[in-house]
């Protein structure tokens, strides 16, 4: 085989894995909490909006935190906070999210942010579009709910995150004009009472503008 079609090969296969693996795995969330100990979830103003609204989550200064550091690929544009940048994120008690329960669920599950509901998967957006379902590497052998069976995924699950991730997409290029504006106005010297009011403020305007268009995701 020439090395010219040897190397076509390779790269039609990877362009393929997504489709490969989402045939090969099965996933039924056993509630049990193990992702909510693992990762740091960020956040932007519409999860914010979702506990607010759904949740009467009023207090949420006592419920998100600010973090360092650089995000992994698809983590939203960090914030400039009194000179530095940081991710909007939620807290942490007891070494889990802090709205994980004792009992291993989560108490904000019906309207958790959208990253959370992902979990285990991953989506990527092709060059022409696309958006295709993948399995989230390091949740294989962690993730109790991922069995690698052989079995395709339920076609209604990948057609829903897919529209999860439509939404996601879209939800990141707001808090990304939010982010723009924050970081000008008040980048250098603010509060987290004052972006966490400002990020509200934001998302009821973009909650009645995406459920006007019928794009809302509860």
């Amino acid at each position: 085989m020439r090395y010219e079609q040897a190397i076509s090969i390779l790269i039609k296969l990877v362009e393929c894995r997504a489709l490969l693996v989402t045939a090969v795995v099965s996933f039924r969330c056993r509630l049990d909490g193990s992702c909510c100990k693992k990762y740091w979830i960020p956040v932007i103003h519409l999860d914010l909006w979702r506990l607010y609204y759904y949740g009467g989550v009023a207090d949420l200064e006592d419920y998100v935190t600010l973090v360092e550091g650089k995000g992994a690929e698809g983590t939203p544009k960090p914030l400039l906070f009194n000179g530095e940048y940081v991710y909007l994120a939620l807290a942490w008690r007891d070494d889990a999210c802090i709205f994980l329960a004792s009992d291993g669920r989560c108490t904000v599950h019906p309207f958790k942010p959208l990253v959370c509901r992902f979990y285990p998967f991953v989506y990527h957006v092709r060059e022409n579009g696309e958006v295709e379902i993948d399995v989230n590497e390091g949740a294989i052998g962690e993730c109790p709910g991922l069995i690698m069976d052989d079995k395709p995924i339920d076609p209604e699950i990948v057609e829903y995150l897919k529209r999860l991730a439509r939404a996601r997409i879209l939800e990141l290029k707001l808090w990304d004009a939010f982010v723009e504006e924050w970081n000008e106005r008040y980048g250098r010297s603010s509060s987290l009472s004052k972006l966490i009011e400002l990020a509200l403020e934001r998302a009821r305007r973009d909650f009645k503008e995406l459920v006007s268009k019928n794009l809302w995701v509860k």
